[in-house]
């Protein structure tokens, strides 16, 4: 990292996830919120953006809920942009991610639908093993605020591993069920628990699970931390933090 000092724009700003980065962002060296864009509340500390255009930052990290993403992003892709974007929502749509990609042509584009570096180990193993397991099954566990589901996370590893062959069991579930990728998504709301994710791969033989449990949002700063340490290195189109982080992954 050089001496120059980086500036952040921080989009969902006043949301859960945008504050815990503000407020990591006073630790670190080199950078400082430039301001905050959120229409549904406003900053008595950052300057308030009304829209995309009056961005002044190197980065703008994109929180808004799954909600608004799409619409963001859509707003986004048609400005001419002179800042690079990081997306940590969920909800993100194919056509979106299509957008994006284009978009990375001319600017830096990190799409991370989860910051935990926990779940992103989680994602690499279960990918490196996936051929090994004929059935696969996730079950996904959030806070009863998060609309959504499956999470963003939850779809993006279904749609990472091989699942050719997978056979789906027809039990029933008084949760809600999705099948993405030939591969059955349970999702769990409730007040109890924060972020949880099994994924369960099996044969006829052996059953190998892996859980993940975030009790703390703080989880998430691990990979923020990855992503500012690197965010100069990196160019074009990343999506996922296993994308940057692979490199310390050996067997």
């Amino acid at each position: 990292m050089t001496n120059n000092i980086k500036k952040i724009a921080i989009s969902g700003g006043n949301g859960k996830m945008g504050t815990l980065l503000s407020e990591h962002i006073k630790t670190k060296d080199f950078f400082e919120i430039s301001g905050i864009y959120d229409p549904i509340s406003q900053s008595r500390e950052y300057k308030n953006y009304k829209d995309y255009k009056e961005v002044e930052a190197d980065y703008l990290f994109e929180f808004s809920p799954s909600s608004k993403v799409n619409e963001n992003i859509e707003i986004l892709c048609n400005e001419k942009l002179d800042f690079g974007i990081i997306i940590g929502s969920s909800g993100i749509s194919k056509k979106s991610i299509a957008k994006l990609k284009t978009l990375a042509e001319s600017t830096l584009v990190v799409v991370i639908p989860n910051f935990s570096i926990g779940a992103s180990y989680q994602k690499l193993i279960s990918v490196i093993l996936s051929d090994e397991f004929v059935n696969k099954y996730i079950i996904e566990k959030h806070h009863s605020q998060k609309n959504d589901t499956p999470s963003g996370t939850a779809t993006d590893l279904a749609n990472s591993i091989n699942t050719k062959n997978n056979v789906i069991d027809d039990q029933n579930s008084e949760n809600k069920i999705n099948v993405i990728n030939n591969i059955k998504i349970e999702s769990v709301r409730s007040d109890d628990v924060l972020a949880e994710q099994v994924v369960n791969m099996s044969n006829e033989y052996e059953i190998f699970n892996t859980e993940h449990i975030v009790n703390d949002r703080k989880a998430y700063l691990s990979g923020i931390n990855l992503v500012l340490d690197s965010v100069e290195n990196l160019h074009g189109y990343y999506f996922g933090l296993e994308s940057i982080l692979k490199n310390r992954f050996k067997i």
